[in-house]
């Protein structure tokens, strides 16, 4: 709730406007309408944009306010004069458009498609404005976009979070990432987690233990493995508290 209340504090600025088009009202912030149908946006931080066939308003996330810290960018919108997209990086390719839908996200073009990407929630929750900025790999056809990308066998895959890695096993990428609720109680101090190959396979998470021919990794860097007992390793996570409350409720939003 406090992330909400900080965010309408935010957005709640600006004068409001309705439009009324083939009998239809509709009401926001910046509106827009092409003489066939009509939209507005929900936030004074939104756009809009239109064409002959298309009306399209985007907002950025509601729980983006509190954690950028600060008045949140203005989205833009691109149109190949058929279809439009909103949001932040826009690409064109061809008749193709797409945005991320925020700030620190990025799209690229590649293979005659686009593939945007955006950072996940929780990691604004932690980094506010200074998100480590993500990346795309290419190969054989393949687009992946986030963090630690690699490619292997004709595959490509990132990570969703800058605390994640991914690694080659088995001759496909395998990626890890702490969970939502790791990186707002460690934040900034959430521990990279690593990878152990065993078999072709490779296990990825945190405190790996080996019993054997066996590998388990805990999910949690305050969780531990243990090798005493028989067969594959047991691993504990004891649970995760903590973090601002807007990292919370950001992450809460996905």
């Amino acid at each position: 709730m406090l992330l909400t209340l900080a965010a309408l504090a935010v957005f709640a600025q600006g004068p409001q406007k309705c439009v009324t088009v083939g009998g239809n009202r509709v009401c926001g912030y910046e509106c827009a309408d092409n003489g066939v149908r009509a939209q507005c946006t929900q936030t004074p931080a939104g756009v809009c944009a239109k064409n002959s066939t298309q009306v399209m308003c985007f907002d950025p996330p509601l729980w983006l306010a509190a954690t950028w810290g600060g008045a949140v960018p203005k989205p833009v919108c691109e149109t190949d004069g058929t279809n439009i997209a909103c949001g932040y990086d826009c690409k064109r390719e061809g008749v193709k458009v797409a945005c991320a839908s925020t700030p620190s996200g990025i799209c690229t073009r590649q293979y005659g498609s686009i593939t945007c990407f955006d950072p996940a929630p929780e990691v604004y929750g932690v980094f506010g404005k200074s998100v480590p900025a993500p990346s795309c790999k290419a190969q054989d056809g393949q687009v992946a976009c986030g963090y630690g990308c690699i490619a292997s066998n004709n595959q490509v895959a990132c990570a969703r979070t800058p605390f994640g890695l991914c690694a080659e096993g088995g001759g496909s990428p395998t990626c890890f990432d702490p969970d939502k609720a790791v990186i707002c109680a460690k934040g900034t101090s959430t521990a990279k987690a690593q990878c152990v190959r065993q078999s072709g396979s490779v296990f990825c998470g945190y405190a790996c233990a080996r019993a054997g021919d066996e590998v388990a990794c805990a999910k949690t860097p305050d969780g531990s493995c243990d090798t005493s007992g028989p067969g594959k390793p047991v691993c504990f996570d004891p649970p995760m508290r903590g973090g601002s409350s807007a990292c919370l409720e950001a992450a809460g939003a996905r």
